[in-house]
């Protein structure tokens, strides 16, 4: 699920695209290949020229200043130049409440596979250019480190001290420009301590209020800036290295600086409140000049929206981007690009024979096309997934053609990634050469240092080769620095999985132990059999010997209580999610108390009755009928509670824990194999069954378990249920959801829509727009709403979590 993430609902206003379209086509649009950029746009020649140059320079100053920063990025980027205002609007980003952002004067949007920058010539240079050059310092930092590797406050701060590039006679380069809105938050709020400024990771800087995040990004500047122009920049370098090779950051700083956070702290306070500051110039000894470089030609209506449309699907703007691809190929059809592209819209759409149609066009139009051939291979990729976007095995003839279909792409271009982890993907799914499937994913990251998915795939990939240890070494890490909800989910599922697989196979080697220690004091295999002295067993008493038999497996196989745990056999009569944490109350033959836990994703469950098999764990499951083993750690306060609960494990009603010695005490009645009887009464002892745990159904359990354990609970005063969100009605006395559940449609008022949480669990709904033309979605959304007061008031949508479609409340 890339991306289970909040999504914010407002009015959006009906426009006609395709007016905007005609417009667009009227006027003249050419496109400028500098070195390093493609430019194209309806400024003027002179005018792309100028912002080709200044990108041009200031990526030559990066380059000149840091040379051993790789600046030759396998992923391109297109800059769209707008001659005016009135042309750009339309191509800015939308604010939160769905409408367009016209104070955006420009903005660098990445890509997987191209990065776009937009501006307008009618935009203020310095504002403009700043957001420009931030975002580009983002993308540098982040092609050589890995945004997940790098401080979110050396990111930021680094971004920030070189947004205020400034170059004049192209030759004298000004940087590290004082930061006004800067100085002032700073000399009117208290430092963040760098204790807790220096930790702050980049999903807390996402979740961060606005106040918050305006002193991080102020204080993180003000770093830098003190840093670069005390002439620390060695020191600050050493800092980073450290930190990037594990250590702690606060032994790191001082190491690196020779002195502690709180000196530090109070020469950071006089740095930002001395009146004036300085700045780097530096006069290079050639002029940045690259206008003799530019080649400028033509560029032709079909194109031009091909690339509008381009720049709007990267946007998420699927609906808006299908007009403008529709209008170019009309004109030429066969343009392998705008096919490419509206296949990918038709994809978002969950249209996919009309996007598979669009790729095997766009292949036909181009066998140069690394994109289409990649996106072709994806397409398929998706055929026989499951509502998690995961799929068991791929068919032969379907893996052959992704195969050959990427192997074409990697061929015509090395330098882009995804075709290698698709790759890689199709000998995960399909169980094959999981060491070529490493290779592959290495290479992809070779490219994309610090892609945390391809980092997490290359986890998946040991865990299948059992490689336990390396796998839990990578997404610990990812848990720990991801900004991305739904991978570290995946991460956290990884390690359940990864934990529970090697505690299965450490109880199958002493089960094998046990029966092998066995087999050697009766000098052959293990029989049930009566003594030649004593009549046959019957069948009861066979019986019985298999019970025993059983109860000492599963006994062995429980998992055994760590220090300082418990365990108790009895019922879980209920779970309280009202609150936190969640409680759950149990009935023991004895006496009735209760445990709690912080989550769901954190306890183990086993089962050793097939009924359980299937059970899941979650705040409104039913678990009466069920006998269990819990352990538990018992609480160190007086506290309600009597523990954390650790472990749950299914068993039959009569059961009972043995001790150590019943255990491993000799099976009774027990002779030499030779000494069977021909009618089969007596039973031989066969060793544990070399079973392995089913990998697909463990993943499916945990990613189950966690959607539940992530959606909303309801609060006091309100009430959930499951349907299907119809239609979303725009009104001027408000927003209404109309979802459709199994007794009728309840008709919702979104009264707050700024703030309306939205989550997707499901892949096949990324990317979808929530606006007020929205069709039925056909895809289970669990909903909670607070009911009026009186007849007259509408009731309040509160939430509503998407879900797969086999997901039961």
């Amino acid at each position: 699920m890339k991306n289970s993430r909040f999504l914010t609902l407002a009015f959006l206003l009906l426009t006609t695209l395709f007016l905007s379209i005609s417009a667009q086509a009227k006027d003249e649009w050419i496109q400028i290949h500098s070195k390093n950029f493609l430019l194209l746009g309806n400024a003027s020649e002179k005018d792309i020229r100028k912002v080709g140059t200044r990108l041009e320079q200031f990526r030559e100053t990066f380059r000149l200043l840091f040379q051993n920063m790789n600046l030759t990025s396998p992923i391109p980027t297109n800059v769209i130049v707008f001659k005016s205002e009135s042309s750009y609007r339309q191509f800015k980003p939308k604010r939160a409440d769905g409408k367009i952002d016209n104070f955006v004067a420009g903005y660098f949007q990445p890509g997987e596979d191209v990065n776009y920058i937009t501006l307008s010539t009618e935009g203020e240079d310095a504002e403009t250019f700043s957001t420009i050059f931030h975002e580009y310092v983002h993308s540098i930092v982040n092609s050589n480190f890995g945004k997940s590797e790098v401080p979110p406050w050396f990111n930021e701060g680094l971004a920030e001290y070189y947004a205020t590039f400034a170059i004049e006679d192209n030759q004298k380069v000004k940087l590290g420009l004082p930061q006004n809105r800067h100085l002032e938050l700073l000399n009117q709020t208290k430092l963040v301590p760098l204790q807790t400024l220096f930790n702050v990771s980049n999903s807390q800087l996402l979740e961060s209020g606005g106040h918050s995040r305006s002193i991080f990004y102020a204080e993180s500047w003000a770093l830098i800036h003190y840093f670069i122009q005390s002439g620390k920049s060695d020191a600050l370098s050493k800092f980073l290295h450290l930190i990037l090779n594990g250590t702690a950051p606060e032994t790191a700083f001082q190491t690196a600086f020779q002195i502690n956070y709180t000196q530090m702290e109070s020469e950071l306070r006089k740095y930002v409140g001395q009146s004036r500051y300085n700045y780097h110039l530096f006069t290079f000894k050639d002029k940045l000049v690259f206008d003799k470089d530019m080649q400028a030609s033509p560029l032709d209506e079909a194109a031009a929206n091909t690339y509008l449309g381009d720049l709007l699907y990267h946007t998420r703007r699927e609906d808006d981007a299908e007009p403008f691809l529709l209008n170019a190929l009309k004109q030429q059809p066969n343009s392998s690009m705008a096919n490419t592209t509206l296949g990918m819209v038709k994809m978002k759409q969950r249209k996919f024979d009309e996007a598979k149609k669009c790729l095997e066009n766009a292949l036909t139009g181009d066998q140069k096309n690394h994109l289409a051939f990649y996106r072709y291979a994806y397409l398929l990729s998706r055929e026989g997934r499951d509502e998690f976007g995961y799929v068991q095995a791929f068919p032969i003839v379907t893996a052959e053609k992704m195969r050959e279909a990427l192997k074409k792409s990697i061929a015509i271009n090395p330098s882009f990634s995804q075709s290698y982890e698709l790759l890689a993907f199709v000998d995960l799914v399909n169980n094959e050469d999981f060491d070529n499937a490493v290779g592959l994913m290495k290479k992809a990251l070779s490219l994309q240092p610090g892609n945390q998915s391809y980092a997490m795939r290359i986890a998946e990939l040991y865990l299948r080769q059992k490689k336990f240890t390396e796998a839990t070494a990578i997404v610990e890490k990812i848990v720990k620095t991801t900004d991305d909800p739904e991978l570290r989910q995946r991460a956290e599922n990884l390690i359940a999985t990864t934990r529970q697989m090697q505690e299965f196979m450490d109880r199958q080697a002493l089960e094998q132990k046990r029966y092998d220690g066995l087999r050697s004091k009766t000098g052959g295999p293990i029989i049930w059999q009566h003594r030649e002295t004593e009549p046959p067993m019957t069948r009861a008493e066979i019986a019985k010997a298999q019970a025993e038999a059983n109860l000492r497996a599963v006994n062995s196989m429980l998992r055994a209580p760590g220090e300082n745990e418990k365990r108790a056999i009895g019922h879980i009569q209920k779970i309280d999610c009202k609150t936190r944490p969640i409680v759950y109350f149990i009935k023991t033959a004895a006496e009735t108390f209760t445990l709690t836990s912080k989550d769901f994703q954190a306890l183990e469950l086993n089962a050793f009755i097939k009924p359980a098999n299937a059970v899941q764990v979650g705040c409104d499951t039913d678990l009466t009928v069920f006998n269990a083993v819990l352990t538990y750690k018992p609480a160190t306060t007086k506290i309600n509670s009597r523990g954390q609960l650790i472990t749950i494990e299914f068993v039959s009603d009569d059961f009972r824990i043995l001790t150590s010695e019943e255990i491993n005490q000799p099976p009774p009645r027990i002779v030499p194999a030779e000494s069977v009887d021909a009618d089969g009464a007596a039973i031989q002892a066969q060793p544990p069954p070399a079973q392995t745990p089913d990998v697909e159904k463990l993943r499916h359990e945990a990613m189950m378990k966690a959607i539940k354990s992530a959606i909303r609970q309801p609060a006091d005063g309100e009430k959930r249920e499951i349907g299907y969100l119809d239609k979303i009605e725009c009104t001027n006395k408000g927003i209404f959801f109309h979802i459709r559940t199994t007794t009728g449609t309840i008709k919702l008022l979104n009264a707050t829509p700024e703030t309306l949480p939205i989550h997707l669990f499901t892949q096949d709904l990324e990317g979808i727009q929530f606006s007020c033309t929205l069709k039925p979605i056909e895809y289970p959304a669990v909903f909670i709403y607070k009911t009026a007061l009186d007849s007259k008031t509408a009731n309040v949508i509160v939430s509503l979590d998407f879900v797969p479609k086999t997901f039961v409340l």
